[in-house]
């Protein structure tokens, strides 16, 4: 098996002069094609593997329109990775897996335009990520610290209070169980 790694500018194509039967997306956040031996071009993402019956010579990576960095193990027989990737959208589904005594909570989407406890106190809190529309204060306007995303890892309850206008928060808690 060998591992390579691309730093790829917008739809930027390079060619990989190698024989294998198999390749697995290891990174890269955003969705890229491949070709084997400039055959069809088909869609790619971290995690998916392709295992051909017949070996081929080359791959072709072709970016799609965002800058990423890409990498691929390619390899002559199965390769398997057991290592946990993932991508996380706090806008959309997210599935989690969680191990041993833990739970996770999605909050409902908050709208604030003041002061607001936006998290209640809670002692089996292991911790929680914090996404803002735009720019708060954590604890008061007079001494906060000014964030759009965090994490929380702390027990106390979390006030925020908004820089300016209305702020949209989503929060994703994970709790010991």
């Amino acid at each position: 098996m060998k591992i390579y790694s691309y730093e790829l500018q917008p739809f930027e194509e390079v060619t990989i002069n190698v024989v294998g039967n198999f390749v697995r997306g290891l990174s890269g956040p955003h969705r890229y094609q491949m070709q084997f031996d400039r055959g069809a071009a088909t869609d790619f993402l971290t995690g998916i593997a392709y295992d051909r019956d017949e070996p081929f010579k080359s791959v072709t990576i072709t970016n799609g329109d965002t800058l990423q960095r890409v990498e691929i193990a390619i390899a002559m027989g199965r390769v398997d990775d057991n290592r946990l990737v993932g991508q996380m959208d706090l806008n959309g589904a997210i599935g989690i897996l969680t191990t041993a005594a833990r739970s996770v909570t999605i909050h409902p989407v908050q709208n604030i335009n003041a002061a607001t406890e936006v998290l209640p106190a809670n002692q089996n809190r292991r911790s929680a990520i914090i996404q803002c529309s735009d720019e708060v204060y954590v604890g008061s306007a007079a001494d906060g610290v000014k964030l759009i995303s965090f994490t929380w890892d702390a027990e106390p309850a979390l006030n925020l209070v908004p820089v300016s206008g209305s702020v949209e928060v989503r929060i994703l808690e994970e709790l010991n169980a």
